[in-house]
């Protein structure tokens, strides 16, 4: 299949421009991340397979780049920690509290996946952060490209253990097109709502309370509500993780089945009612 034949329908394209708009990104740089990962062309959205290498396919791989300002050097995992824990050191909290209040209201997985993973590793170190996933020999341009794809997809709901998605979504700037608005800050009213129902509040409650404060459907209403976890505003009882690396706890289950489809600490949400 031609790269010029994925995402060609007038819907698939309406959807992305949606997408980018969400995001506050250029929309031919979504277009051209989402056409080499998942096409919205037919009844539902696929995989991308078995694309032709053809002019067209090198052209828009060379303008993501460009647009990215991806260097042509392939990365090894001392590279990647490295990177990942250096950039944990220069993020301005105030900026990053901001923009997730924004993201949160506005359907921006990006915004608030940087808030989410921020405060995932915090108390990181270099020897921890080795021990996180690593899938490649060497973290190479077009590898970043599908990591970008699953930040704007789904904020990293499933990914934020891996070290190729980390590095996507903390090291590599992507080019907001917009100024960030100060929104308000509904953390506070948030807490405050769910702490006044706080023991016949389930995980399915928590979705329910934060619809009137956020926008996005039941995936990226959890995603923020497991950010909130991470940073330890959404506090759950028995499981404080102001002094831990939270990956360390990602196997670590719920007795409750149900309650595993949420990251830790959430995940332990329902029983800390009883």
């Amino acid at each position: 299949m031609k790269i010029t034949e994925i995402n060609a329908t007038a819907k698939a394209k309406n959807k992305i421009k949606n997408i980018a708009k969400n995001h506050n990104l250029n929309y031919d740089l979504v277009y051209f991340i989402f056409c080499f990962q998942w096409n919205y062309d037919g009844v539902e959205g696929r995989w991308v397979d078995e694309v032709d290498e053809d002019e067209e396919y090198k052209n828009r791989y060379k303008f993501i780049y460009e647009s990215l300002k991806l260097t042509e050097e392939n990365l090894d995992k001392k590279q990647v920690v490295d990177q990942i824990y250096n950039q944990l050191k220069k993020i301005d909290h105030a900026v990053l509290n901001k923009n997730f209040r924004f993201g949160a209201t506005h359907s921006n997985y990006c915004l608030v996946s940087e808030y989410a993973s921020f405060y995932y590793l915090s108390n990181a170190t270099k020897a921890n952060l080795d021990t996180l996933e690593w899938r490649s020999e060497e973290l190479k341009k077009e590898d970043i490209v599908m990591q970008l794809f699953l930040k704007i997809f789904r904020g990293g709901s499933v990914d934020r253990y891996s070290l190729e998605y980390l590095y996507a979504d903390l090291v590599i700037n992507l080019p907001y097109e917009n100024q960030i608005i100060k929104g308000d800050d509904w953390i506070d009213h948030f807490v405050k709502s769910v702490s006044e129902n706080r023991e016949k509040t389930t995980l399915t409650g928590l979705i329910n309370i934060i619809k009137g404060f956020c926008k996005g459907n039941k995936y990226f209403l959890k995603t923020v509500l497991e950010a909130l976890s991470y940073s330890n505003k959404l506090k759950v009882e028995n499981h404080a993780v102001n002094d831990i690396f939270l990956p360390d706890f990602r196997n670590k289950l719920s007795p409750h089945f149900n309650s595993n489809e949420w990251t830790y600490p959430l995940r332990f949400w329902n029983l800390s009612n009883k």
